[in-house]
C-alpha cells in the first residue's frame, strides 16, 4: 500500500509544477497588462492607433517566438479549420478593442471597467452551450463574488442614466468579443503552438485596428520620440509580453478560469494607477481588491 501512494506522488509531481507554472505565467500576464491603460493614457496618438501600435510593433517579435517554435516542431503545418479560427480569432479581437475604445468616451470609465469585465460570465455561458463543459458550483459562486468585487471596486464612480445606455451596451460587446477570443484561443492551444497563434491573431487584429483608426480620421504619427517609446513599452509589455503570457496559461488553465482570473486587472491597474500616476485609492476600493483576490482563490479550489 505504501509502496502504491509513493507512485501516485510521484506521478502527480510533475503535473503540480507545471500547474503552478502556468498559475505563474498567468500571474505575469496580468501584471504585464495591466501597463496597459496607463500606457494608453500617455500615447500621443488616438486610441484606435494606439492599439495599432500595441499590435504591430509587437509582431516582429511574435514571429521571432514562431521560428524558434517551427524549429521544435518541423514539418507542422495548420489545418484549414485552424487558419480560418485564427483569422476568425484576430478579428474578434480588435472588436474587443474597438469596442472598449468607444466605451470608455461614450459612458463612464467605471462603467465601462465593470462591463467589459464581464467576461467571465460569456466563457462559461459559451463554453456551456457550445463546448459542453461543465463548471462546478463553487466555481460559479467564486465567479459571481469576483465580479460583485469588481462592482465594489468601481461603486463610488458608476453613472446611472439614460446618457449611459449606448455606452455600457457596447462595453458589454467588448465582454462578450473578449470572451469569444478566450474561448477561441483556448480551444486552438489544444493543436497550434502559442506563437502561431499569437502572429496570425496578432497580424488580423492589427489589420482592422488600422482601418478602425484610418476611417475614425485618428493621429497616427507620435510627435516625440517619447511618443514612440510609449508605443514600443506598449508593445512589448502589453502585447509580446502580457498577451504570449496569457495565450501559453490558455491551453493549461482553460478559458474559464483565465477569465476570472483576469478579473485582477481592475485591481492592480488601480495599484499601478496610484503608483505611477498618483490615483490615491480609498477603502472601497480595498474591499473590492479583496474580494476579487479571495474570490479567484476560490475559484481555483473549486476548479480543482
Amino acid at each position: 500500500m505504501g509502496g502504491t501512494a509513493d507512485a501516485d506522488i510521484t506521478a502527480h509531481a510533475p503535473a503540480a509544477r507545471a500547474n503552478r507554472l502556468a498559475l505563474l505565467r498567468l500571474a505575469l500576464a496580468v501584471l504585464a497588462i495591466s501597463f496597459t491603460p496607463i500606457l494608453f493614457r500617455l500615447s500621443e496618438v488616438g486610441p484606435g492607433a494606439t492599439a495599432f501600435y500595441r499590435t504591430c510593433l509587437a509582431l516582429p517579435i511574435v514571429l521571432g517566438w514562431m521560428l524558434v517554435e517551427r524549429r521544435r516542431a518541423p514539418g507542422a503545418l495548420l489545418a484549414p479549420r485552424d487558419a480560418l479560427t485564427l483569422v476568425v480569432g484576430g478579428i474578434v479581437f480588435a472588436i474587443n478593442i474597438v469596442n472598449y475604445a468607444w466605451a470608455v468616451h461614450l459612458t463612464a470609465v467605471a462603467n465601462a471597467s465593470l462591463l467589459s469585465n464581464l467576461s467571465p460570465l460569456f466563457v462559461t455561458l459559451g463554453s456551456f452551450l457550445f463546448l459542453r463543459e461543465r463548471v462546478t458550483r463553487g466555481f460559479l459562486l467564486a465567479m459571481l463574488a469576483a465580479i460583485a468585487g469588481v462592482a465594489v471596486l468601481a461603486s463610488d464612480r458608476l453613472a446611472i442614466g439614460n446618457d449611459e445606455l449606448l455606452g455600457d451596451g457596447v462595453a458589454l460587446l467588448s465582454a462578450m468579443s473578449f470572451a469569444a477570443y478566450l474561448i477561441i484561443v483556448g480551444r486552438l492551444r489544444l493543436r497550434v503552438g502559442p506563437g502561431t497563434v499569437m502572429l496570425w491573431t496578432g497580424i488580423f487584429t492589427a489589420l482592422v485596428l488600422l482601418a478602425v483608426s484610418l476611417a475614425s480620421g485618428e493621429a497616427m504619427v507620435p510627435v516625440s520620440p517619447r511618443g514612440w517609446a510609449v508605443l514600443l513599452a506598449l508593445a512589448v509589455f502589453s502585447y509580446a509580453i502580457g498577451q504570449g503570457l496569457l495565450t501559453v496559461a490558455l491551453a493549461e488553465l482553460g478559458a474559464a478560469f483565465s477569465a476570472v482570473a483576469l478579473l485582477c486587472l481592475p485591481v492592480s491597474a488601480a495599484l499601478l494607477g496610484w503608483i505611477v500616476l498618483g490615483e490615491a485609492l480609498g477603502v472601497t476600493q480595498g474591499i473590492g481588491g479583496a474580494i476579487i483576490l479571495a474570490s479567484i482563490l476560490g475559484a481555483r479550489l473549486a476548479g480543482r
